[in-house]
């Protein structure tokens, strides 16, 4: 069975080409990679802070959970561990809205940029 195209799709055909072809020149501009480095290596510093906080979280519970069951105020029910749970989404809401603010405010615009360079 032979397929064929409609014919305006040769002019679709051609400006994806060209799409394409920005595209790989993106791909392989020596700025766009250090973008992708730099990226990469503030995301997966953002994720071993969440994650040592975490463990530490969770460690200080397992071996030593009298620190967290002290309570705050003596005589009152309420312990350190509620506050501390309460930091730590505190401190999660923090990082991703440092990890949005950078994104959007800066690898954005040097992604744009990139792109905008290539284009002409």
């Amino acid at each position: 069975m032979e397929h064929t195209l409609p014919a305006s799709a040769g002019a679709d055909m051609e400006s994806m080409s060209a799409s394409v072809t920005a595209g790989h020149q993106v791909l392989s501009d020596l700025r766009f990679l250090d973008l992708v480095r730099r990226r990469r290596t503030f995301a997966w510093s953002l994720t071993v802070l969440m994650l040592a906080i975490y463990f530490a979280f969770i460690l200080t519970l397992a071996f030593y959970p009298k620190l967290l069951g002290q309570p705050v105020i003596s005589g009152e029910p309420t312990t350190w561990g509620i506050p501390v749970g309460f930091g730590m989404f505190a401190v999660t809401f923090a990082l991703v809205a440092v990890y949005v603010y950078q994104t959007n405010s800066v690898h954005d615009g040097i992604a744009a940029a990139i792109r905008e360079g290539v284009a002409q």
